[in-house]
């Protein structure tokens, strides 16, 4: 009887029409990296231009046509699910989500959203849609997933914590239970109420997709090439399906899992019949990121080419015979580029084997070898002295790797990874970047996670300017980072775990190349807004349960608070919600740096800022950065004053109140805390933006003089960065020309000053910032 079944299952298969194109639609200028469809047809597809794009068919059974593009997201959109309109949701949703951390929530006739959710603390990866009336799944690059409800966006209905990498991806099963996959490898079964219930492992390389099958099982493909079947209930492997030569992103399963298609790296959708390969469909692309289905069976596909084409078994909806054949000329066209080239790489160019005959220089030592047939490689032993082969090389980052994105490290997608040697016999260290971020910033977060010296800073920096296609030279809202809420840990009393730091250059420089970009005057206030705001509310509620009954406060407002902070509470809570933050600011000092960290960033929303900014608040702050306050609260305050700026109320007190903070500043003994010094030049600079925007003469002398006091002390580059820059915004913008003489003559009578300035422009490297800077002072005072 199962011959039986299995023959017709095979005549089955071969019966049914292959797979064609039917169409290709054109818009997205980068990857397509998500898709989804509505029951009526609708398109969504969501890419790393930053766009998400609705495309509705024009009624003819092959063509599709572009309607919208949804607005809101700063990057790359990288995740899409929808809600199909229902008796409670008549409208239906689109749901994108991005590696701007945000989750945005769109009704299907509008272009802005009409939610924002900012509770992922990384790239918003997976969106699906759940099982239960308007539900839906994220999951992240923050090591989380969470179940939501169109009902209450406030928080999560579950939080899922246990995987110890990415969370690639996430699926609702009817039985109640969730399923995630990470690029820790493993596959996580959790029950209804968030308890682990298996962990599977199998998969040797990141899980990147996971499609439902039944109630019971679930389908996972990997980096690994392959795809797993598992029994959810049992927490059993039922068979692994190997067909992919290259990493598998996207995998659905129609039909009760007889009929699965997958996508991947080696540029092809596959077509399975029961577990068996069926059809292979190449396309003209290096990486096929994403697939979904239509309701008549189409497959619809994203791709690094920033084209979404749909595939139809369907003869009679097939593109016409000259698409069809232009189609495959690109295919043909791709692959012999292919062969020619391997990741950017000319196959031509590569070593033969008989680079092999020399020896390594070290154990582990790898080599790619062009064998004439196949491209190899190779890693030296150093206990066997010979060179041993590793495998095929695939290809894994072939094509323009700054186009698709897919160079993985610890489980991220990244633009670039570096390898950056920093002596002989020592392995080189790795050095993952994205087009989208700071070159200061990441090079300031390889230099503390390895241990280097501050002195390679701008070296490293301008490494990566040099060999990334296209990174930015400056950021105007750039911040030195939180280094106790962005790292895995709230530890105030640390200060060497800085482990995300932004540096500033002030404006953007409108010279070429070849001219030093001017970083004075600055005119924008800096804003101090990089935080975990998890890991604060984990330890005010850890904090809180040790406080007397005055100063202790409910859960509920604690979470309110921490809301606020992220500019989300309703505005019917946020009177409650200051009422709660103005008692926690009573707290004993050893126990008040959260309460301070919650309030620097509560003060960048214009409401809480007219509320909050009084004199109440000022005697909070003057008691925090006198000599004999603790250098965790010192640090925190001053990021709170250099905040206090960024809204009208704020920025009036802090001018009004700039003779105290001032005094206390150049009475402070000790500025050996490098994040304290950091936070005291932001507070500086911003002090002369707004001394500059009132014009205040007065102000600027005394601000000066500040200066004078504490640029001496400051080691810390990024400060002493951010304190040149005040003092060349102090000259350089004053508009009468003898208040302009008087602070010139100031500069030149302090011989602090003019020793630090001569110092740092002998730095004989031509893009550090300190050096230019400096150079331009200088040429302000001769």
């Amino acid at each position: 009887m199962s011959l039986l079944r299995a023959l017709h299952d095979y005549q089955s298969a071969m019966a049914k029409p292959c797979y064609k194109l039917r169409t290709s639609l054109f818009g997205h200028t980068s990857d397509v990296r998500a898709i989804a469809t509505f029951a009526d047809g609708t398109i969504v597809s969501t890419s790393r231009d930053e766009t998400a794009r609705i495309w509705k068919s024009c009624g003819n059974n092959k063509n599709y046509e572009h309607t919208a593009t949804l607005k809101g997201h700063s990057n790359f959109v990288t995740s899409v699910c929808v809600i199909n309109p229902s008796e409670q949701n008549p409208i239906g949703f689109i749901i994108t989500g991005s590696h701007d951390k945000t989750i945005r929530i769109y009704v299907s006739h509008q272009t802005e959203p009409i939610n924002i959710i900012k509770s992922h603390q990384d790239t918003v990866c997976k969106l699906t849609t759940g099982t239960k009336e308007g539900t839906f799944l994220s999951s992240s690059w923050d090591m989380s997933a969470k179940l939501w409800s169109l009902s209450d966006l406030s928080k999560p209905q579950l939080n899922l914590l246990g995987h110890t990498a990415a969370v690639w991806c996430v699926a609702d099963l009817s039985s109640g239970s969730i399923a995630t996959g990470s690029a820790d490898k493993l596959v996580i079964i959790w029950a209804s109420d968030g308890s682990v219930q298996h962990k599977l492992t199998g998969h040797t390389d990141c899980v990147r997709d996971i499609s439902v099958i039944s109630s019971n099982e679930v389908l996972s493909c990997a980096n690994d090439a392959t795809v797993r079947h598992w029994n959810v209930c049992l927490g059993t492997c039922l068979g692994t399906y190997c067909g992919h030569e290259n990493y598998i992103y996207s995998i659905l399963a129609l039909e009760n899992g007889t009929s699965i298609f997958t996508c991947g790296e080696d540029r092809t959708l596959r077509i399975w019949h029961n577990t068996e390969l069926s059809q292979t469909i190449t396309l003209p692309t290096q990486s096929v990121w994403c697939l979904a289905s239509l309701p008549n069976g189409d497959i619809v596909t994203g791709s690094s080419d920033g084209v979404v084409r749909i595939f139809t078994c369907n003869p009679e909806e097939y593109a016409d015979p000259e698409a069809l054949e232009e189609f495959e000329q690109q295919v043909a066209s791709v692959k012999l580029n292919a062969q020619q080239e391997l990741g950017g790489i000319k196959v031509k160019d590569l070593p033969d084997a008989k680079t092999l005959l020399q020896p390594g220089q070290r154990d582990g030592q790898t080599k790619i070898v062009n064998d004439g047939d196949a491209v190899r490689a190779y890693s030296w032993s150093q206990n066997e002295q010979r060179w041993i082969k590793i495998g095929n090389v695939m290809g894994a980052s072939g094509g323009s790797v700054a186009t698709s994105g897919k160079q993985l490290y610890n489980g991220i997608e990244y633009d670039y990874v570096f390898s950056v040697d920093i002596q002989d016999g020592v392995p080189p260290l790795k050095l993952p970047y994205n087009n989208d971020q700071d070159p200061w910033h990441v090079a300031q977060k390889f230099l503390h996670d390895n241990s280097l010296s501050q002195l390679f800073l701008d070296q490293v920096a301008n490494f990566i300017i040099k060999n990334s296609q296209s990174a930015p030279v400056m950021k105007t809202d750039a911040q030195y980072a939180d280094p106790f809420t962005g790292g895995s840990r709230y530890i105030p009393q640390s200060t060497a775990n800085t482990t995300s730091q932004e540096s500033t250059r002030p404006d953007t420089p409108n010279s070429s190349d070849t001219t030093a970009p001017s970083y004075i005057p600055h005119t924008k206030y800096l804003k101090l807004e990089q935080a975990n705001l998890s890991q604060i509310l984990e330890k005010l509620k850890e904090l809180n349960g040790k406080q007397s009954d005055p100063l202790k406060v409910s859960s509920d407002k604690l979470e309110s608070l921490v809301k606020l902070a992220g500019d989300q509470a309703p505005e019917q809570l946020k009177t409650d919600t200051l009422n709660t933050l103005k008692t926690l600011l009573n707290w004993p000092d050893d126990v008040l740096f959260p309460v301070l960290d919650i309030t620097r960033l509560a003060v960048l929303c214009r409401e809480v800022n007219d509320v909050l900014c009084t004199e109440e608040l000022l005697q909070i702050v003057k008691k925090h950065i006198e000599s004999n306050a603790l250098p965790s609260n010192q640090m925190l305050t001053f990021r709170l004053l250099a905040n206090m700026f960024s809204h009208e109320r704020g920025e009036k007190l802090c001018l009004n109140s700039k003779d105290e903070i001032l005094k206390l500043l150049s009475e402070l003994e000790s500025l050996t805390n490098k994040n304290n010094q950091v936070a005291i030049s932001t507070y500086i600079l911003n002090l002369t933006v707004a001394l500059n925007k009132y014009n205040d003469t007065l102000g600027k002398t005394q601000c000066l003089n500040a200066i004078f006091s504490v640029l001496p002390r400051l080691n810390e580059p990024e400060a002493v960065f951010r304190t040149l820059v005040a003092m060349g915004t102090l000259l350089s913008t004053t508009s009468n020309s003898e208040d302009q003489n008087n602070l010139i003559k100031a500069v030149r009578q302090s011989e602090a000053a003019l020793n630090i300035l001569q110092t740092m422009s002998e730095i004989r490297v031509p893009t550090n910032k300190l050096a230019n800077c400096s150079k331009q002072i200088i040429s302000l005072i001769i």
